[in-house]
């Protein structure tokens, strides 16, 4: 009997929690949701084998370009970018550059980082891919963005 009653009030609960969640879905947020204080953006291209450096240095490399815009002011902007080198346990970082503009940067103008690249020591087939993320001031306030990762994970003809 008393086993019964347990399973009924269970079942009972589930039920008005489900009821409660799909009528009312503000209940089931537990924290309330506020816009970003700015809309601010990066984006990281795909891993590549770098034509302006075999043509000026006369060597192969892998680079990987990103850029950040905002929709406001900012100072003491730093954009780093980072090849990162897919491993048989873990992935290995191969290069890391940060650029740093200090002082005002307007609205909506693009900060972009072309300066990451690591030499290729062989043609070995390896599979990269990159990251960018970005700090900067806004409103007396600093902000770090998230780490951003290139859409595809490339393989190329070049071992670091």
């Amino acid at each position: 009997m008393m086993k019964n009653t347990i399973k009924t009030s269970t079942i009972f609960s589930v039920v008005i929690l489900t009821l409660t969640i799909s009528l009312y879905p503000d209940f089931a947020m537990a924290t309330k949701v506020t816009p970003p204080l700015t809309k601010c953006f990066i984006r990281v291209d795909n891993s590549h084998i770098s034509k302006s450096i075999k043509r000026v240095r006369g060597f192969e490399a892998v680079k990987v370009n990103a850029s950040s815009e905002c929709n406001q002011d900012m100072s003491n902007i730093s954009l780093t970018v980072e090849i990162i080198k897919k491993g048989f346990l873990r992935d290995h970082l191969v290069e890391r550059q940060t650029l740093v503009i200090p002082g005002v940067v307007d609205a909506n103008f693009r900060v972009e980082n072309k300066k990451t690249w690591r030499r290729c020591k062989t043609s070995k087939y390896s599979s990269y891919y990159g990251v960018a993320y970005a700090q900067g001031i806004v409103n007396g306030k600093t902000l770090k963005t998230r780490r951003v990762l290139s859409s595809e994970t490339v393989s190329l003809p070049c071992g670091t």
